[in-house]
C-alpha cells in the first residue's frame, strides 16, 4: 500500500452544483459593492451638490463627510453581504451536510447488521447518486445474505442427515457436533 497521499486531478466535481455555488458568491460580492455605491450616493449626494453649487464650497469639509460616508457605506455593505453569505452558505452547506449525517446514520445500522434501512434523501439534497449506490449495496447485501442464510440451513440438514448415518463413529458424531455448532454462529 503506497503512502502517497490521493491527490484530486479534477476540481470540478458536480459542475452545476459547484457552479451554483461559485455564482452566488459572486452575486453576494457584486450585491455588497452596489449596496455600498448606493449608500455612499446616497449619504454624500445631495450633501456634495448643495457644496458644489455654492461660492464658498469647502472641500475639507467636503472630504471630511465623504470619509465618513465611505465608512459607513462599505460597514453597512459588509454587514448586509456577510449576513447574506451566512444564509447562503448554510442553506448550501445543508444540502451537504444533511445527506452525510444521514449516511453516516445508515452506516451505523447496516454494521449493526441491519439491512433493512431504507435510504431516503430529499429530493433537492446533493449526493443523489450516493443515495442510489448505497441503496443498491445495501439490496445486494440483502441478497448476498439470504443466499448464505439458504447454503447454511443446506448445510445445517446435510450435518443432520450425516447423523443419522448407521455407519458413523462416536469421533465423528462429535466432530459433526462441532460443525453443527459452528454454523449456529454464522
Amino acid at each position: 500500500m503506497s503512502n502517497v497521499p490521493f491527490k484530486r486531478r479534477n476540481v470540478f466535481i458536480n459542475k452545476a452544483f459547484q457552479a451554483r455555488i461559485i455564482v452566488g458568491v459572486f452575486l453576494l460580492i457584486l450585491l455588497s459593492g452596489l449596496c455600498s455605491a448606493a449608500l455612499i450616493f446616497w449619504i454624500t449626494g445631495s450633501d456634495l451638490q448643495a457644496q458644489s453649487q455654492t461660492a464658498h464650497a469647502n472641500i475639507v469639509n467636503a472630504w471630511d463627510r465623504l470619509g465618513l460616508s465611505i465608512f459607513i457605506g462599505n460597514v453597512v455593505a459588509i454587514v448586509i453581504a456577510g449576513t447574506l453569505a451566512v444564509f447562503a452558505a448554510l442553506y448550501a452547506s445543508h444540502k451537504i451536510a444533511g445527506p452525510l449525517y444521514r449516511f453516516e446514520r445508515l452506516c451505523e445500522q447496516v454494521g449493526d447488521g441491519d439491512l433493512e434501512v431504507l435510504v431516503s434523501l430529499r429530493e433537492k439534497d446533493q449526493l443523489q447518486e450516493l443515495g442510489l449506490a448505497f441503496a443498491g449495496m445495501i439490496d445486494k447485501l440483502r441478497t448476498r445474505q439470504s443466499e448464505q442464510q439458504a447454503i447454511v440451513a443446506k448445510i445445517d440438514t446435510q450435518i443432520e442427515e450425516l447423523k443419522r448415518d448407521q455407519n458413523i463413529t462416536g469421533h465423528q458424531l462429535s466432530e459433526l457436533n462441532e460443525l453443527a455448532r459452528l454454523i449456529k454462529q454464522l
